[in-house]
């Protein structure tokens, strides 16, 4: 799940503001303009664009995301275009770019204001010439596909400050929506706590339950890491928590996290003790004490503890 779009890739919220960008999406999804998804990190950008795919008439043609933050600046014709065999080295056979191979599906364009000025100028290039030649061809072809583009930026002001092409923003701000961070659709919280909860059941396992004092605390917290920190957040609390009941004992926010572990020296001791109190499942010990999977293994080595397996223990 990311955002506003659950795991089962449907709109979550009873919210006004939320029923109002489903309606704006059926709308957007009519048409064939370019659409420019507004919204902060974790907000569901991304799923958005998918959906708006999804309710359109290009619903049976490829939906081809494309993270701009990825592309190195010398593959991005060849990435977007394709090439011909020969056109350079290691070219040894032709290749479809994306563009084509979105044929007259949706290509979604995330986080377009990290283009560079450079990408930029090529970018409204696709966009007013409706057309593409592989890199190595002769051959000039159309492109056919719907673009979607999406932002966690501010164009006005990146325009403003020279970091965005004012021309190249007219072109992909035909139809414009924002999506609500977190913060300001609350009462969905709950709504979408079931869902986080639903996808973590595994197996026959029933699923975990949230109590109200838990439920209280993430209504009171802003997050601004919007829906993917609450995804995060209940995510660890489900490999932490020992029932079946998350109490608020189990719900570590990011400044808890922060706070619980400043400071802290990781020492070989610290470590022998969080292994034990997770039962020597080193996940859960890298969640309690704040450190992703590669650090808390990189910890292990620097304490020549690598090697440690789950023991068999009387509680």
């Amino acid at each position: 799940m990311n955002g506003l779009i659950s795991g089962d890739s449907e709109i979550v919220g009873k919210s006004l503001i939320i029923k109002e960008k489903l309606s704006f999406i059926h709308k957007a999804a009519k048409s064939d303009k370019n659409v420019l998804i507004l919204g902060e990190t974790g907000t569901g950008k991304d799923l958005t664009a998918k959906k708006v795919h999804e309710f359109s008439d290009r619903s049976n043609n490829p939906f081809i995301p494309i993270n701009c933050t990825n592309i190195p600046e010398d593959l991005f014709e060849a990435e977007l275009f394709g090439y011909r065999r020969g056109s350079f080295t290691g070219a040894i056979n032709d290749k479809l770019g994306l563009l084509e191979v979105a044929k007259n599906g949706t290509v979604f364009f995330d986080e377009i204001g990290d283009l560079s000025l450079h990408l930029q100028a090529k970018m409204l290039r696709i966009i007013e010439k409706r057309e593409l030649r592989r890199i190595g061809d002769t051959v000039t072809r159309k492109i056919y596909a719907r673009f979607i583009f999406a932002t966690n930026k501010n164009f006005q002001e990146e325009v403003k400050m020279g970091q965005f092409r004012k021309d190249l923003y007219y072109r992909i701000n035909v139809i414009t929506f924002s999506i609500p961070p977190l913060r300001e659709r609350k009462e969905d919280i709950p709504l979408l706590v079931n869902c986080i909860l639903r996808k973590e059941r595994k197996g026959g396992e029933p699923r975990k339950q949230i109590n109200q004092w838990a439920q209280n605390k993430l209504m009171a917290y802003d997050f601004p890491g919007n829906i993917r920190e609450l995804e995060n957040i209940i995510e660890r609390a489900c490999i932490l928590s020992e029932g079946n009941i998350l109490t608020e004992n189990d719900i570590e926010l990011e400044n808890e996290l922060v706070s619980n572990n400043k400071g802290v020296k990781v020492t070989q001791e610290l470590l022998r003790r969080t292994l034990e109190t997770c039962r020597w499942n080193k996940t859960k010990a890298a969640i309690k004490i704040g450190k992703s999977r590669r650090q808390f293994y990189r910890l292990l080595e620097k304490h020549q503890m690598a090697g440690c397996v789950r023991r068999n223990y009387l509680l």
